[in-house]
């Protein structure tokens, strides 16, 4: 075939690659997103990739796309090293959605490295420099630039941390120490993100920054140096705070002097409480209703709030339809695992599944999320009598 290799076939071939599997054929699954991922470059997985097949790994590069409706996404290092990229799941619309805006500049992503069994010479032909793709659980793109003045009330750091969480979602700007990349372990080590994140302190309350680099017109400090921390800088943000740590999503970074006292004399008002809405399914995997399941399948079911993992034990119930056949056996092996970070809920059957049989995982009144609320329907799903919600399946041969 001569000339350029075409989109659409390359499409179909990778994804026919991956199709959910990793590099021994399992099939994907929530879990193997676990762990804490590997900071590499492009250039890395282009010289080396055999060192990180299967690996949970953060990069970053230049977004690129190519195709029409069959879009192929890259990111490109300063080298001309590029490296295909897809989302995980239910992140691909709000990618697709992002990708748009932010084509041709630097984005962040993490995700899991696998092999594909593409040819190398059609990957080489569509100009990619890695033999193999990163599926992709998160993506950062490069911090919107908000013109003129941002309105956003000072509150120290001790206000902000005490305790964590009450100011999350709010703009606000904060004034600290640059303290570098945690060079004085002034949080705890695991709790950095990104390798380009940074920490202020003020008195003993720190905070990592991201999304920003520590530099601005006229000034650029290192974090990896010493003698460039000891320096205020205020910060103008948007905190989000998980497992006790606070992290601050920079909009704009400037050179400051140390705050007054009275900083955050009179603090913004908290926002109004949400109010509680039940949980519902909002994602399952197998899809619902699929007819080509194999026999040896785990289901994952998502909800849509934090779900309280004690309350499933005896609420969920794996079953065929319709009467009983020889050889059928109960699924009393049922095993439940619950991950809070995901919200999704793995059931195991215990049991290698029948073909040519219709399958149900039931899910029974008496399961709640954190609130305390119970599970409702899906929407515009039928009532069910002693039933909350059902997934069906068939088993394919």
């Amino acid at each position: 075939m001569s000339g350029r290799f075409p989109v659409a076939l390359f499409t179909a071939l990778l994804a026919a690659s991956l199709a959910g599997r990793d590099a021994h054929g399992q099939t994907s699954s929530p879990s193997r997103f676990h762990g804490t991922p590997v900071d590499v470059q492009i250039s890395d997985l282009a010289q080396n990739p055999g060192s990180y097949y299967d690996s949970l790994v953060r990069t970053h590069g230049r977004l690129n796309m190519e195709g029409g409706i069959a879009r192929i996404y890259t990111l490109q290092d300063q080298f001309g090293n590029s490296v295909r990229i897809v989302p995980y799941g239910d992140i691909a619309q709000a990618f697709d959605n992002t990708a748009q805006r932010i084509i041709g500049r630097e984005m962040e992503i993490v995700g899991l490295f696998q092999r594909t069994s593409v040819n190398p010479a059609d990957v080489q032909q569509m100009g990619l420099a890695v033999e193999g793709a990163i599926e992709f659980i998160e993506f950062n793109g490069p911090p919107e630039d908000r013109k003129g003045p941002l309105k956003a009330p000072e509150v120290r750091l001790e206000r902000l941390l005490s305790p964590p969480g009450r100011h999350d979602g709010q703009l606000i700007t904060v004034v600290g120490k640059f303290r570098g990349r945690n060079l004085y372990g002034d949080l705890p080590a695991k709790s950095e993100r990104r390798s380009a994140d940074w920490v202020i302190k003020d008195d003993v309350y720190a905070v990592w920054v991201t999304g920003r680099k520590p530099k601005g017109s006229g000034w650029d400090l290192d974090s990896s140096l010493k003698r460039d921390t000891g320096k205020w800088i205020k910060v103008i943000g948007t905190p989000e705070t998980a497992g006790g740590v606070t992290y601050l999503k920079a909009e704009r970074v400037e050179l400051t002097t140390p705050p007054t006292a009275n900083a955050d004399a009179q603090p913004p008002p908290p926002p109004p409480e949400r109010p509680k809405v039940p949980p519902v399914v909002v994602f399952t995997l197998p899809l619902d209703g699929d007819r080509e399941v194999p026999s040896d399948s785990r289901f994952v079911v998502q909800f849509s709030k934090d779900m309280d993992e004690s309350s499933f034990a005896g609420h969920v119930l794996v079953r065929y339809v319709g009467p009983r056949l020889p050889g059928d056996r109960a699924f009393d092996g049922v095993r439940l695992s619950y991950d809070g970070g995901r919200r999704a809920l793995t059931v195991d059957p215990g049991d290698v599944l029948r073909t040519g049989r219709h399958l149900e995982v039931v899910l029974l009144p008496g399961i709640l999320d954190i609130d305390g609320l119970t599970l409702e329907p899906r929407p515009g799903t039928p009532p069910l009598q002693g039933v909350v919600d059902v997934v069906s399946y068939e088993i394919g041969s």
